[in-house]
């Protein structure tokens, strides 16, 4: 007498797995462990403390001297690098948007390029009359961006809107011009006494910088800021040809209209 075999058991449930948030700010228990105990002289603000553990800034012992302010970062659309700066110095209390309706209207842009300093200072005064701000000043700096002066207007809390170069990680890098990008200054450390100048040591000058490609506070020596600002000589070939229309100041990025050595200063009064 032929039985038929019972059926197999049921294969096991698959294991329920915990959701992981997806994070710009989850770190791995191996980056935890390495860096728990570094940087404790900026472990009372999260954002300076990643910067400089990433970048191995002062792990063991305090800066000589530091001034950071913290703006929340607002990630770019398009090439609107320069309007999220802006906008974040501002707070949010100017979108993104916004800026970029002002600068179609006015001329200054059609994508939300900023390719010229001089638009840029034009755009910041709609923008803080737009956010009835009263108790900041700016003005267009023109050279000495690595200089005793801006590195003492930082430490005494100025914060910079600079055009530079952005390499693939975003860092300062020399293009000539071909991929200009904007950060908002927003610290600057000096690692040691610099004894009669500040400028003696390039590798000496931090600067901390928020910009619109990345939620991470970034950290760059304010000399190879400095070097990739004066190297804005031209708008690069490849947009050029990318089937949009974009303003260009006259006489070029790299003229006195453009982008090249030159920069914006805030100072709260």
């Amino acid at each position: 007498m032929c039985t038929i075999p019972p059926p197999p058991p049921p294969p096991p449930a698959p294991p329920t797995l915990s959701p992981v948030k997806n994070s710009e700010n989850n770190r791995s228990n191996n980056e935890t462990i390495q860096y728990s105990e570094v940087c404790e002289w900026a472990a009372s603000n999260t954002h300076l403390w990643e910067a400089c553990a990433k970048n191995k800034i002062c792990l063991n012992k305090s800066p000589f001297r530091y001034k950071y302010q913290n703006f929340e970062s607002i990630l770019q659309i398009g090439p609107t690098c320069g309007l999220v700066a802006l906008s974040m110095f501002l707070e949010g209390d100017v979108s993104p948007d916004e800026l970029l309706n002002i600068t179609k209207m006015e001329g200054y842009s059609n994508n939300g390029e900023m390719l010229s300093c001089k638009d840029m200072i034009k755009l910041i005064k709609k923008a803080f009359s737009l956010a009835e701000i009263e108790n900041v000043s700016f003005r267009l700096k023109k050279g000495g961006l690595f200089s005793e002066d801006t590195i003492q207007d930082l430490l005494n809390g100025a914060i910079l809107l600079v055009p530079y170069d952005a390499d693939f990680n975003h860092s300062p890098c020399l293009r000539q011009g071909h991929t200009a990008h904007w950060a908002l200054v927003c610290g600057i450390i000096i690692i040691e006494d610099p004894g009669q100048s500040h400028t003696s040591d390039p590798n000496n000058v931090y600067v901390l910088c928020r910009h619109g490609k990345s939620r991470f506070l970034a950290a760059w020596t304010l000399d190879e800021l400095h070097r990739s600002n004066m190297n804005l000589w031209e708008f690069s070939p490849k947009k050029a040809e990318d089937g949009l229309l974009y303003v260009l100041p006259e006489g070029g990025m790299g003229g006195e209209n453009g982008l090249r050595d030159q920069f914006i200063m805030f100072n709260r009064h």
